[in-house]
């Protein structure tokens, strides 16, 4: 894994990875000593990676902030959906992923679907895998994210008449049980690793969540999901 981390550091040198790494142990032994809670290994690798690669893009003349994926507000969490489909099989794949505001990962997941109707359906399904997810972890204040319009209206109007309506019911029967939950509409760009999932489900024809630690074929898109400034 170390390996696979730093083949994805592009332009970062050694010297400010050093650096960025030392200030941010410096930083969590700070908050050890006043008791307060610490990331996992994992999260710390992948916070001074994305410190380091901000930091080299943010001073180049060149840089401009990204248009992807923002961090929820705190005490809430953003979910991020995708769904894949190929009419040819008849086949499809969802992809999820579960996020707080400190861009930290809560669960993430990926189903392939032997059977599905057309790109819609797969839509719904991946929010209702989402959804599922949500619930199995215990998220009771939710943000979601799709890039699909279709599945922001039906969720905002409350019902379908499509051949995805019986995914949809269950979707709004879930839906009803948390405390905070709304859905927005984001761009391809903010829901890379929601994507990605889907398509390695796909490829690979596999279904899999993991909690807290993503898996190595993520790292590269991880990081560069939360790097907030990229080149013209």
């Amino acid at each position: 894994r170390r390996n696979v981390m730093l083949s994805e550091l592009n332009n970062v040198g050694f010297a400010e990875l050093i650096l960025t790494g030392g200030w941010y142990l410096w930083w969590e032994r700070r908050q050890v000593v006043r008791g307060e809670a610490v990331q996992s290994f994992a999260r710390s690798a992948m916070s001074i990676v994305v410190l380091s690669q901000n930091y080299i893009n943010a001073t180049k003349k060149e840089a401009r902030e990204k248009e992807g994926w923002k961090r929820p507000i705190e005490d809430f969490v953003k979910l991020n959906i995708d769904g894949s489909f190929n009419e040819e099989t008849g086949t499809g794949a969802t992809g999820v992923i579960i996020r707080d505001h400190t861009s930290g990962v809560v669960a993430m997941g990926q189903r392939y679907l032997s059977h599905v109707g057309d790109a819609p359906m797969a839509e719904a399904y991946a929010l209702l895998d989402g959804l599922r997810l949500a619930e199995q972890v215990g998220c009771n204040r939710i943000i979601v994210n799709s890039d699909c319009m279709q599945v922001v209206t039906t969720i905002r109007e409350g019902f379908s008449v499509t051949t995805a309506s019986a995914v949809y019911n269950e979707c709004l029967s879930i839906w009803m049980t948390f405390s905070s939950i709304s859905i927005e509409h984001c761009n391809r760009d903010a829901n890379q690793v929601a994507h990605e999932l889907a398509k390695n489900s796909f490829v690979n024809r596999t279904s899999c969540t993991w909690a807290d630690e993503p898996p190595s074929f993520l790292i590269a898109t991880l990081a560069n999901d939360v790097i907030i400034f990229h080149n013209q």
